[in-house]
């Protein structure tokens, strides 16, 4: 046997868990990592059930049994040994983790977090072996995803970079690299701070360092910096933030620079106008199949140099200018072909020129048929050059994610986009009741056209800004819901039939017609 330091691990309880052992086991059978409960000498004495779900077993097909001849293990000689050698470290008292595939019980490998631990007895004895694993397959692909969508950004003119929550380089933009005649292949697991572009300034890598540590934990970072280039140093508005996967845990981090010589000129004019955009609403837009507009909000209408009068009825192309329009790049024409969610970046030529980011959402008739699109556009030039505080630019971010168009005296409509979990629902709530208690709409219109999933925790939260907002004299109509979303809500014991509904958010509109009418 062997003995344990002083420093006693925090599964060592104070009774001896020999005495315990089928409240020990009982508990483990409730958690939902994967846990074997091993003797010193790999034997297995317990599997927890969600081990022996997984792998479609029975405790007593697998009590007795050495856990590297598992079926878990067995599928390859190379993993089944290294399972065996980590018994040995561990029953001479050495912690094990790292990760692994495990075959489960339809033959497919999943990735799991594995880690190992000795259970000590009063006497300071080894008495078990505790491996435990969690499934991490969805992280795993989530991080090569990444990889793949960030593939794109190479010609762009941005600095950009990708590195894991340590700060070890997993992805660079070619327009970092080219002037230094580096190959991502040979920066592939280089520290953040120990690249190149920062060797000139101890004090440089020091703070790259910190801006990592800082993000890992959940903090963004922007501020400007030098970056070296050959034998030059330009100026770049350097960003640092966590990208997180769809439960919330932070996978990797975004590294973005942008030269602020290039944009100087751009820059001092947004600036001008800070006051305006600090408070504008976002132009949004609504147009039909063939592309002509049926409804547009004055600042769309200003934005593009007419009136809302004006412009209805006209195309579209005629209206807004940029390189996409009459073309089959047009994120209104690619909503109508593929019926999906389209957002993109582009330069808007109108009573000025700006970048802007474009968000299409397909609208349906009453038929199902998809109608046309909804058009948002962002101004980006502005929000990525005049915003100062890091908080400030979090909660444009957050409250430009979900607008609250006023369209009209007594009608408000939120048009959700793209994913809307816990953060984002509850955000929705708090500006769509401050919106009500502003305007004293009579109507909202909560269109969920643009959303294909919504979790739990956000559909409740969107059923209480419905209730809300009734409890504040308003009248909510839900438009759009998709059968995923509707599927969700029926789960959660939500009667529909309690929830104004319309099929598309053109009929949800002629609905508040005729409620403002009355």
């Amino acid at each position: 046997m062997i003995k344990k330091n002083n420093n006693r691990e925090l599964t060592n309880s104070k009774n001896s868990i020999e005495d315990k052992e089928e409240p020990f086991f009982e508990l483990l059978n409730d958690m939902v990592s994967f846990v074997s409960v091993l003797e010193p000498d790999g034997t297995m004495i317990f599997v927890n059930n969600t081990l022996l779900e997984a792998v479609g077993a029975k405790l007593e097909d697998v009590k007795g049994k050495k856990c590297y001849d598992a079926y878990w293990w067995a599928y390859s000689g190379e993993v089944r040994e290294k399972i065996k050698a980590d018994i040995t470290k561990c029953a001479k008292g050495e912690k094990i983790r790292h990760e692994v595939q495990a075959r489960i019980v339809d033959g497919s490998l999943i990735w799991v977090a594995f880690n190992m631990h000795p259970v000590y007895d009063d006497a300071g004895n080894i008495r078990y072996l505790v491996s435990e694993g969690y499934d991490i397959t969805e992280r795993k692909q989530a991080l090569a995803d990444i990889k793949q969508k960030v593939a794109y950004l190479d010609n762009m003119p941005t600095y950009m970079a990708v590195t894991d929550v340590k700060g070890s380089l997993q992805f660079t933009s070619a327009v970092t690299i080219k002037k230094l005649g580096l190959t991502l292949d040979g920066l592939i697991g280089t520290k953040f701070d120990q690249m190149v572009w920062w060797e000139y300034s101890k004090n440089v890598q020091k703070r790259m360092r910190s801006v990592v540590s800082e993000a890992s934990e959940g903090k963004s970072s922007v501020f400007e910096v030098d970056i070296k280039q050959g034998e030059d140093l330009v100026p770049i508005k350097y960003t640092c933030d966590p990208m997180r996967d769809e439960n919330g845990d932070i996978y990797a981090l975004l590294h973005t620079g942008t030269r602020i010589d290039e944009l100087r000129a751009a820059l001092d004019d947004a600036r001008q106008k800070a006051a305006y955009v600090d408070n504008a609403p976002i132009p949004i837009a609504a147009v039909d199949r063939d592309i002509n507009i049926l409804f547009i909000n004055k600042i769309g209408a200003s934005v593009a140099g007419t009136t809302p009068e004006e412009a209805i009825g006209k195309k579209c192309y005629d209206v807004f200018d940029t390189p996409e329009c009459g073309t089959e790049k047009c994120c209104i024409e690619q909503v109508v072909k593929n019926g999906q969610v389209v957002t993109g970046e582009t330069r808007l030529r109108g009573v000025k020129e700006m970048d802007v980011q474009i968000t299409c959402a397909p609208f349906k008739d009453s038929e199902g048929n998809i109608a046309g699109g909804v058009k948002y556009i962002t101004d980006i030039t502005d929000l990525k050059r005049l915003m100062k505080e890091e908080k400030k630019l979090s909660d444009a971010i957050m409250k430009l994610s979900t607008p609250i168009i006023q369209i009209w005296d007594d009608v408000l409509m939120l048009p959700l986009i793209g994913r809307i979990d816990a953060m984002r629902a509850e955000q929705i709530l708090e500006n769509l009741l401050e919106a009500i208690a502003s305007t004293e709409a009579e109507v909202v219109i909560i269109d969920l056209s643009g959303i294909p999933t919504v979790d739990t925790e956000a559909t409740h939260q969107l059923i209480k800004a419905a209730s809300a907002a009734m409890m504040l004299g308003s009248k909510v109509i839900f438009t759009g819901i998709s059968p995923d979303v509707a599927q969700t809500m029926t789960r959660l014991g939500i009667d529909l039939s309690t929830l104004e509904t319309r099929q598309t958010l053109c009929v949800g509109l002629q609905e508040a017609i005729n409620i403002i009418k009355k």
